[in-house]
């Protein structure tokens, strides 16, 4: 998904001739931390809520006072993914969105985000997650994907992580159906460590308690 397939229908942005008084206005208002300084359709910069509280007098226009925020922003035809990065980089609330021109589009904020992402990783279809760790180099995307779908069912988003001082991988897949009894079984035959499932319908939160269980079932 594309940042421009996200920009906010509401306008935040303010003009350098607004007061220090109006603009601390408009971020109550938006509950954010930064607002876009905008003036005919050029992003001139980020106005952060400390910066317009060190100002004394509350009269003066925003576009004289001293800003310490960089001049952050992203292209509307770059990945959410970009826009997550720079966003938790920076600390922001939100990003302001610009064309290959830098023309200003407006912006996007962090519910904006989480919203695409959710989309994104299919968090919002139904269906179980299964977390899998493994060293990294027996990561094998291609098997993994063989097993799951061998049991007849459709993954619907992978992701994956090195984890911290570790040589391991914890991957994380979204399949699209909810009883993954039979593929949590064929993983453990290969050997793949099933660190935990969601939504699978249990209220098991031990995988190995899980384990036995499918154990049993399979002697049936």
């Amino acid at each position: 998904m594309y940042i421009g397939e996200i920009i906010s229908n509401f306008y935040a942005e303010v003009n350098p001739k607004d007061t220090v008084a109006h603009v601390l206005h408009r971020i109550s208002e938006f509950h954010f931390h930064q607002l876009p300084i905008v003036q005919d359709g050029e992003f001139i910069g980020l106005v952060r809520e400390d910066d317009l509280l060190a100002e004394e007098d509350e009269s003066k226009a925003v576009g004289d006072i001293k800003r310490t925020s960089p001049l952050v922003y992203v292209y509307d035809y770059q990945h959410i993914f970009d826009g997550l990065q720079i966003m938790a980089i920076h600390d922001h609330d939100i990003l302001p969105v610009l064309t290959k021109d830098h023309k200003y589009l407006g912006i996007i904020s962090q519910k904006d985000i989480l919203k695409a992402l959710n989309h994104t990783l299919a968090n919002n279809e139904a269906g179980a997650v299964i977390v899998l760790e493994m060293d990294s180099r027996d990561y094998t995307l291609s098997q993994v994907s063989h097993i799951i779908e061998s049991e007849n069912t459709r993954i619907l988003s992978i992701s994956s992580r090195q984890l911290p001082d570790s040589d391991r991988i914890e991957m994380t897949i979204k399949v699209n159906k909810n009883n993954i009894a039979a593929i949590v079984a064929s993983l453990w035959r290969f050997d793949y460590v099933v660190k935990a499932t969601f939504n699978d319908g249990s209220d098991k939160n031990d995988i190995q308690d899980r384990y036995n269980l499918l154990m049993n079932y399979l002697e049936l």
